[in-house]
């Protein structure tokens, strides 16, 4: 009889033993970030004894035991290995809850952690909890060589999604650059668990495509959304198109030197034939500055534009009027403006213009003269009329 019952009272202990357990579960956290790691014994009644935490990981591969925590709640560090003034005991023994939380979490803390309860009279109850530390990529676009303008396909951007864990997904917008790009994808695997992506933009070199905007997209699991990084593209070509334009914006008459070339062109001044005008004239950049308008400017200005990859260069003839001319045409306009309204007024006030009655009078003047005329004709026929007669007298007696 007492057999019988010994044999009854182990079977049910033997079924509370088999329902007792340490519950715990997987952990992933992003690198830097602190992270708990949960673990409760539960289905017992048993006194407990301690609880003990190992660890497996990148640092330190052997399983080992690194912390131990007593029933009211005293914790001992054994083997930091690291994780020394980063780990904390939050659980509650009474409550046979063991959780810890470990903070800034390294990628070396990533492996296997075992939590163990410890009770009497059944023994140790344990659960693995795996860590899993994310990585987020560190992104850049770029390019390594600027690309000049040609005929040849170059690489126009790279897109290097480095160091994260797990591989970023890197692809590129490319717009209306679309079909005339390609892209080439590239990926390197490190020794602690990271990938580096290398993903290159490629396509021919032209000035069109000089500062056309792309966009490089990178997702990643440790990233909360997918990340956009928008990129010019930058191609190098010599400068073109120039252009000289006068402007008086200013206080100054200014010429203005405009041509097309990457990266911006230096500007360099001259004139040609003569000497350059000394203090008339200050050069600034793509600007002339013309500081006193006279005929010693005249003449033809050229401007130069170069960069690394050539040069361009365009002229503009100046020409100047002198001041004293300036000033007399300025009064002859004034002179006839006065004469035209003065003789406007009088043809208003009088019916007519003041050389109108000279005109009117002229013919009648002109009938008098010759009546005149007339007149001293016939005296002057008389007079001699008169001498001729006494000479035939004289032949008579």
């Amino acid at each position: 009889m007492l057999l019988i019952l010994c044999c009854v009272i182990l079977l049910i202990i033997q079924r509370d033993t088999e329902s007792t357990q340490v519950i715990g579960g997987r952990r992933t956290v992003v690198l830097g970030e602190d992270v708990d790691l949960s673990c409760r014994l539960i289905e017992t009644d048993e006194e407990l004894e301690q609880i003990t935490w190992q660890k497996s990981t990148w640092e330190e591969t052997q399983n080992h035991n690194f912390m131990l925590i007593h029933p009211n709640g005293v914790t001992k560090f054994i083997a930091p290995n690291g994780l020394a003034g980063r780990v904390q005991f939050i659980g509650n023994p009474s409550e046979n809850l063991g959780s810890i939380r470990i903070t800034a979490v390294r990628l070396l803390d990533e492996g296997t952690f075992t939590c163990i309860f410890s009770v009497f009279p059944s023994g140790a109850y344990n659960t693995e909890i795996p860590l899993t530390v994310l990585v987020p990529p560190v992104v850049n676009v770029t390019v390594d060589v600027t690309p000049v303008t040609g005929e040849n396909e170059v690489v126009l951007a790279t897109c290097v999604a480095a160091g994260a864990k797990p591989q970023a997904d890197v692809k590129w917008k490319t717009g209306t650059l679309g079909s005339l790009l390609r892209t080439v994808t590239n990926s390197t695997q490190h020794a602690n668990g990271t990938t580096t992506v290398l993903s290159h933009l490629l396509g021919v070199p032209t000035r069109a495509a000089n500062q056309q905007q792309v966009q490089c997209v990178v997702n990643q699991s440790a990233l909360v959304t997918e990340k956009t990084y928008n990129y010019s593209i930058n191609i190098h070509y010599p400068p073109q198109s120039l252009n000289i334009t006068l402007s008086e914006t200013s206080k100054t008459t200014v010429l203005l030197c405009v041509a097309d070339g990457n990266p911006q062109p230096n500007y360099t001044w001259s004139r040609l034939v003569q000497p350059w005008p000394g203090s008339s004239v200050r050069a600034e950049g793509d600007k002339l500055h013309l500081l006193s308008l006279n005929s010693e400017l005249n003449g033809l200005y050229v401007c130069e534009a170069s960069n690394p990859y050539g040069r361009a260069t365009g002229s503009l003839y100046v020409h100047i009027s002198s001041e004293t001319s300036a000033v007399c045409w300025v009064l002859l306009v004034i002179l006839c403006l006065i004469v035209s309204a003065a003789l406007v007024w009088y043809r208003w006030k009088y019916g007519q213009f003041p050389w109108s009655s000279i005109v009117a009078k002229a013919p009648e003047q002109t009938r008098r003269h010759d009546k005149v005329e007339e007149g001293e004709d016939d005296s002057l026929a008389a007079t001699v009329q008169t001498r001729k007669e006494p000479e035939e007298e004289e032949e008579v007696s």
